[in-house]
């Protein structure tokens, strides 16, 4: 077989995988509320955060991150959020009187501006339903958040990741990929999603954005909510087997800098490889040992476990986003 033959019959292989992905669409129906959700860190102090939640009858019962919001290529999502009638005006709905309430964004999906929850070109903040349905190129890790206010909404922890999945032929499930592309096949997954807490800007009584984002001087760094900080004492974890693929889909909500990178209890670098960036497939997966994650980027990147017992620490070196000095190292656990 030549060259052309051989990429006429990969094109051919891709457009039957795309077509098999899309052909059992289904309509995804999915409601989020808003509710206080109270934190107490490792030094004690007690953080409360606005997160969503779908149970929407029973109080302080929100969660940082959100719930995930998992749809398959060619599936219609139709995410409501739902907000009291007579809202009040406080937390957590209180905000600047000119737009009360808040708003779903869908970082990264392309949508109309009608869908895009941004208050400043008409969406509406006292609850909507927003409708997206991804294409077979925009397989990968998403994120959704509140757009109202956006820098202290990301802060009081208004935020969840949201996973485009490649369907079965027969449309009855996911594929263990990240795309439609058989290369990237994996045995496990597990969503990390950073973010970062400063609890002298989360405390103010501001209702806006800062003006002067140097301000912003975070202390608490978090991996799916938690802080991680020691590989005794993980933010996550995920069990393995030997030589299995393991996909991690990385989502930044931090507001500062970061590097990303997989070592072992020594603290010697693990490769792993970079197949999707911001829900696009990379042309040719990267495989590197350190990765530049920032605020609001997505990376979806597979490794393999080492073939005998061990764990390996998937981690996060928050930075200064004026220096790039490390304010600190947020840690997980792979391991059998």
């Amino acid at each position: 077989m030549n060259t052309r033959q051989s990429t006429a019959k990969a094109l051919v292989v891709a457009i039957i995988a795309a077509a098999a992905s899309t052909s059992h669409a289904a309509t995804i129906n999915k409601t989020l509320c808003v509710s206080v959700a109270n934190k107490t860190m490792s030094d004690g102090q007690s953080i409360t955060f606005w997160g969503f939640t779908e149970t929407c009858a029973t109080a302080n019962v929100g969660q940082v991150p959100g719930p995930p919001v998992e749809i398959g290529i060619g599936d219609t999502l139709n995410l409501t959020l739902s907000i009291p009638m007579g809202m009040p005006m406080t937390t957590p709905f209180e905000m600047m009187t000119n737009y009360p309430g808040h708003t779903i964004h869908l970082h990264g999906a392309d949508v109309p501006q009608g869908e895009d929850g941004v208050p400043e070109f008409g969406a509406r903040t006292d609850g909507d339903t927003y409708t997206w349905t991804p294409t077979t190129v925009m397989g990968g890790s998403y994120m959704y958040h509140c757009h109202q206010h956006t820098v202290k909404h990301l802060e009081m922890g208004m935020y969840g990741p949201m996973i485009v999945r490649p369907r079965n032929a027969a449309g009855t499930g996911f594929l263990n990929q990240l795309t439609p592309s058989a290369t990237t096949a994996y045995n496990v997954e597990q969503t990390y999603l950073f973010s970062s807490v400063d609890p002298n800007y989360h405390a103010s009584t501001a209702v806006g954005d800062s003006t002067v984002f140097a301000d912003y001087n975070p202390v608490y760094f978090l991996i799916n909510g938690n802080e991680g900080k020691g590989i005794a004492t993980p933010a996550t974890t995920l069990t393995t087997s030997p030589n299995q693929k393991v996909a991690l889909r990385l989502i930044g909500l931090h507001s500062v800098s970061g590097t990303f990178s997989i070592r072992d209890s020594a603290g010697n670098k693990k490769p792993f490889t970079v197949y999707v960036q911001d829900g696009r497939q990379y042309p040719t997966p990267e495989t590197v040992e350190t990765l530049d994650v920032g605020p609001g980027q997505r990376f979806d990147v597979i490794f393999s476990t080492p073939g005998t017992t061990g764990a390996w620490y998937p981690q996060m070196e928050f930075k200064r986003l004026r220096d790039g000095s490390v304010y600190a190292t947020a840690y997980g656990r792979v391991g059998f």
